[in-house]
């Protein structure tokens, strides 16, 4: 089983590797200054902040009718349709 300091860790190096696409906020939820700040740490910086939160750095960004609406889509219409929600609150 993983636990929430390989999760985080994971999330915060997927972060930083995205932080200065164009499409980092709609990938990982972060606002552009989280984005911006994460790019200039070091592993040794995300190591630390991994293991000392202590909670999920990853949010569920899905309503209870979204998750919904998900599980009934067919498996290709998914990702589509999670893009969708997640571009049109304006991340």
């Amino acid at each position: 089983m993983i636990d929430i300091i390989s999760i985080n860790r994971q999330f915060l190096i997927m972060a930083r590797e995205v932080a200065n696409s164009k499409s980092g906020e709609i990938i990982t939820g972060l606002p552009r200054p989280v984005l911006d700040r994460l790019a200039t740490l070091s592993l040794d910086q995300i190591e630390a902040i991994a293991q000392g939160v202590g909670v999920s750095l990853i949010t569920f960004r899905l309503s209870e009718a979204e998750l919904t609406r998900l599980t009934a889509l067919q498996e290709g219409q998914r990702a589509a349709y999670s893009l969708a929600v997640v571009a049109s609150e304006g991340r």
